[in-house]
């Protein structure tokens, strides 16, 4: 028989939790434990409601036997007097199954007991009660529990910051939210009818690891810098060097340099649109962030691909609303800024202007950054950064809810600015894609930004590149 501190160690290592009947589709659960173990379910739970109990009580033990042979956790579902009697490693227990302490003395101090849980207070109440480990769920609708209703993504952004016991997210996991479900922070995922109803559970368990190995994926829709200081290459290097994965949709193509911008090659408004539909479809995504939009029917298509995008998953998307380059040349038709106010604005978790940027959106001649980030965040609805660096402070102001945070930063006697805006707001997608709050992913944000200047390159006759690779090295 396994010691409680086996089989913490065994809970701590585990990364997918089977939840199953007796008899799965694919055979007797019994008969799969170990090749559901082999491909990386360390914890099986026997849950079958729909049998006799003394079928019940032959398939827990057939279940027990074949995970103690395999190493293997098994757990019983809401009978802790079943668990102790087949010698299963622990009990898992319903929000109304009793005390944990209760289900402790039936199946003894050894065994572990988990608890379901939706997150929040009720996380923390499990914690508090002695749970060893805890589900979060359903974090969306499932069949398995068609009369609650889902607990949403939002509670596993704060059981991976706040929980500190082993948790395991649950319920409507298809791959693309699992992944965006590891993307926010959670390590553990459960699942039933994705392994349960499978014809091959092991392929389906080893699906389930491998949507776990994710980094955020953030979409950057923006121009190309042919310089490689600012546009896409500068977002590609940002996302990358803030743990991201990067994807792109060009928006323009540009001949650029230090000096300025020689030339601009507009891509068609629904080439870019095809662009973004293709990648997250197939790659999903975690945040998205705009730059260089080019002109009003691009942005009327970015607008509407965003727009599209599954509520549910709360994905982030960052709008940096360039209206020129660091040289002064214009990288937005006229027409356009209206465009981008009224449609793609409003749809932004965080508009990211600089000072001028700010003032052309407002139509207000301040330079205070406060004032600027208050009109800016009432008229659009959303929240909105003001960055430094151009203006008498070298602070970037945060306004969300009608709350001003200002981010301290060192103004730098530097002309290596080139894609200093970029680089900011796309490692804030990135942190945000992360499931960061805005607040803590601001500032780290300004961190990068301002270490990307301090590192830059005096490239070329003009402003510099920026260099947010070096910047991170120190």
């Amino acid at each position: 028989m396994r010691t409680r501190a086996e089989r913490l160690r065994l809970l701590a290592e585990a990364r997918v939790y089977a939840i199953a009947p007796a008899a799965i589709r694919a055979g007797e659960l019994a008969d799969w434990i170990p090749r559901l173990h082999a491909a990386g379910a360390g914890i099986v739970q026997l849950r079958d409601r729909g049998i006799p109990p003394a079928q019940l009580r032959d398939a827990a033990a057939a279940c027990a036997a074949a995970a103690r042979a395999c190493g293997a956790l098994l757990i019983v579902n809401d009978d802790p007097a079943l668990a102790a009697e087949v010698g299963a490693d622990g009990v898992h227990l319903g929000q109304d199954d009793g005390a944990i302490g209760w289900a402790r003395g039936i199946v003894g101090p050894e065994a572990i007991v988990g608890r379901t849980t939706r997150g929040g207070e009720v996380l923390a109440a499990a914690e508090a009660e002695g749970a060893d480990y805890a589900s979060v769920s359903p974090l969306w609708a499932t069949p398995t529990k068609p009369d609650r209703a889902p607990a949403g993504l939002g509670a596993a952004i704060a059981a991976a910051r706040t929980a500190t016991i082993p948790w395991f997210a649950l319920g409507g996991l298809d791959p693309q939210r699992a992944r965006r479900v590891a993307a926010v922070g959670a390590t553990r995922i459960a699942a039933v009818r994705e392994i349960a109803e499978a014809a091959d559970p092991a392929a389906a368990v080893r699906a389930l690891v491998a949507c776990l190995d994710t980094d955020p994926r953030v979409l950057a829709v923006a121009g190309s810098d042919s310089g490689g200081g600012a546009g896409l290459q500068a977002d590609v290097k940002a996302i990358s060097a803030a743990g991201g994965f990067a994807m792109t949709a060009v928006t323009a193509l540009t001949a650029q340099s230090t000096v300025g911008v020689e030339a601009v090659h507009p891509v068609p408004a629904d080439f870019v649109a095809r662009q973004m539909r293709v990648a997250i479809d197939d790659l999903g995504v975690d945040a998205v962030k705009t730059g260089m939009l080019a002109d009003a029917a691009v942005i009327e298509a970015v607008a509407a691909e965003i727009a599209a995008l599954d509520p549910t998953l709360l994905v982030p998307v960052v709008v940096d609303p360039v209206l020129r380059a660091e040289s002064g040349a214009s990288l937005l038709a006229a027409d356009a800024l209206r465009v981008l106010r009224e449609r793609l604005a409003p749809l932004a978790t965080v508009l990211t202007p600089n000072l001028f940027e700010a003032q052309a959106l407002t139509g207000a001649e301040t330079d205070d950054p406060a004032e600027l980030a208050r009109r800016l965040a009432a008229a659009i609805g959303t929240a909105v950064v003001v960055t430094g660096g151009h203006g008498p402070s070298s602070a970037d102001v945060l306004c969300v809810e009608g709350d001003l945070h200002v981010i301290e930063g060192p103004r730098l006697d530097v002309a290596h600015t080139h894609g200093a805006g970029c680089t900011y707001a796309s490692t804030l997608a990135t942190l945000l894609g992360g499931g960061l709050p805005l607040p803590e992913a601001a500032a780290q944000a300004k961190r990068t930004a301002t270490a990307a200047v301090r590192a830059g390159r005096s490239y070329g006759a003009g402003a510099g590149p920026v260099d947010v690779i070096r910047g991170a090295r120190g």
